[in-house]
């Protein structure tokens, strides 16, 4: 287990996440920056499934100066689904809004195309607000330079595709294995693109960006017609209807001739590795870090939210989700 630090400057706070666990503790930054115009916005799913790839990333941002700071907070779409949602997404919005504007930010890089959709609709229409640029964080990535490369997706890719079927029973001992990974073919991903960004294509685009030539393809439905992973009916308690979903990503996949998928949205990939699929899915930086996911260990940890202190009345006891507040404001 490995412990975590990040300088939280909307919060202005301290954050120590150990990982895997996500025990926290939260104080006080004495350091704290009293500007930051250009921000890291990873979002809870990315917090919560891979928090080394959150610090790798923000560190090659730094490095980039595409950014100068970084906030763990929520964006607040999931306060919808607690008793009183729409009151206290309102409230969380409108305190989010104040901090952004009093640090001066004017550019937020996210890694999420939930939080991207949910950033801009909370900062439309506010003048103090209105013109902070959301941005998308493949595109950032492709535009520095960066590309995943051939031989570190193989990689990751015979390794996974080894363990699933260690995992499975269908290897005698470690030498199968080694040699599974030996032997695996060359990964061609399916690309699966997330529902929140199919009017602006901008994670479709950055994604595509990234992926090496002629090692990702797209299935029948993409871009503006992609099939929802599963995601939106299981959130609505239609757990068949997930399963079809998810199931049908697979298919396609299958059909536009690939062995695996790649997905811009750790929530998508999530939700597609709850279902039984032909192919396994990944996520983007997954392969451009060559850092995998141990999604046999995530079910428990999609619970870490951050939030201002103030908004913490989104702790109830219905809830299954672990609210923590990191502000003292």
């Amino acid at each position: 287990m490995e412990t975590y630090e990040f300088n939280d400057v909307l919060a202005g706070t301290v954050v120590s996440c150990a990982f895997p666990g996500l025990e926290t503790t939260v104080s006080d930054d004495p350091n704290a920056p009293k500007s930051c115009e250009t921000l890291f916005f990873p979002g809870c799913s990315f917090i919560n499934y891979g928090l080394p790839l959150v610090q790798s990333v923000y560190q090659t941002l730094l490095q980039e100066q595409a950014v100068e700071g970084i906030s763990l907070l929520c964006c607040g779409k999931i306060l919808s689904y607690e008793p009183n949602g729409d009151e206290l997404r309102a409230d969380f919005e409108e305190q989010l809004r104040q901090r952004v504007a009093q640090m001066g930010v004017k550019r937020m890089v996210c890694a999420c195309p939930n939080c991207v959709l949910a950033l801009r609709d909370a900062f439309a229409d506010h003048d103090q607000v209105k013109d902070v640029e959301v941005v998308a964080l493949p595109q950032v990535l492709a535009q520095a330079g960066y590309s995943v490369d051939p031989k570190t997706a193989k990689e990751v890719f015979a390794r996974r595709e080894a363990e699933n079927r260690w995992y499975a029973g269908e290897f005698a001992d470690e030498d199968q294995f080694f040699a599974a990974m030996e032997n695996a073919p060359d990964p061609v991903f399916a690309v699966h693109d997330s529902c929140p960004d199919r009017e602006m294509g901008e994670f479709a685009d950055g994604l595509r960006s990234l992926m090496p030539q002629g090692m990702a393809v797209d299935p029948k439905h993409c871009r503006r017609k992609s099939v929802c992973c599963g995601s939106l009916p299981r959130a609505a308690g239609k757990f068949a209807a997930a399963d079809k979903a998810a199931r049908l990503n697979g298919d396609e996949a299958v059909e536009a001739g690939a062995n695996a998928i790649v997905a811009p949205c750790i929530s998508c990939c999530f939700q597609l590795q709850m279902t039984e699929l032909p192919v396994t899915p990944y996520h983007y930086l997954e392969l451009l870090y060559g850092w995998a996911i141990d999604w046999r260990t995530t079910g428990g940890l999609m619970k870490l939210r951050f939030l201002f202190d103030e908004n913490l009345g989104a702790n109830d006891q219905r809830s299954n989700r672990k609210f923590v507040g990191i502000s003292q404001a």
